[in-house]
């Protein structure tokens, strides 16, 4: 009798666990907080009308070279309306690792860490610094690089993200949804070769 008990005291618990996804399902797509908290993509929309991940890598002189125009975006957008954030998927590198460089060099846009690379895989990048675009119903809006490696009030500039996140908010679809991105290589496991030398055209 004392083990029928201890056997239900155990079912108990386990059914008021919360829900995980079942052996041979992949959970939803999430990433991992600074602090150690896993949050879905949802809740990183948060109802936003536009969401802006930034793959990022601290080893990458591309992400570096960037990284006050993506800083500047967190000003240059209504908060309630984009959510700006930064996703490490590289394979072997550590987001406490991470967090330590971004606070040295002073960094602003908040970092996490995209495990396996599954939120990279899921929309396409294959870079840092490529950002994507979501909708307000999570779909992929734009993939491609910030600009044409052009510094802001330089001639010839094309601010292609600016205008993706112009016509996301207004509602519109006349804006380039892919464009050319170089920077390195993201790597999905640590066997995996470094295929283009960092910093390359991507495809």
């Amino acid at each position: 009798m004392a083990t029928s008990r201890s056997l239900l005291a155990v079912l108990l618990a386990v059914l008021t666990l919360p829900f995980s996804a079942a052996a041979g399902e992949e959970a939803p797509l999430g990433v991992l907080a600074a602090d150690g908290r896993r949050v879905s993509l949802d809740e990183l929309r948060a109802g936003r009308d536009a969401t802006v991940l930034v793959f990022w890598s601290a080893g990458c002189p591309c992400v570096r070279r960037y990284q006050e125009r993506v800083d500047a975006l967190l000003d240059a957008y209504p908060k309630d309306r984009v959510q700006v954030v930064a996703l490490v998927s590289n394979a072997g590198e550590s987001l406490a690792d991470d967090l330590r460089v971004a606070v040295e060099r002073g960094v602003r846009v908040p970092i996490y860490r995209d495990e396996g690379g599954r939120v990279a895989r899921s929309v396409g990048a294959r870079s840092t610094p490529t950002v994507v675009v979501l909708d307000g119903k999570g779909e992929v809006r734009f993939l491609g690089w910030i600009d044409n490696e052009r510094l802001p009030g330089t001639e010839g500039r094309e601010p292609w993200l600016d205008r993706a996140l112009a016509g996301v908010l207004a509602g519109r679809d006349d804006f380039r949804k892919k464009t050319p991105t170089y920077g390195c290589i993201i790597t999905r496991s640590l066997s995996e070769p470094q295929t283009s030398p960092c910093c390359s055209a991507g495809k």
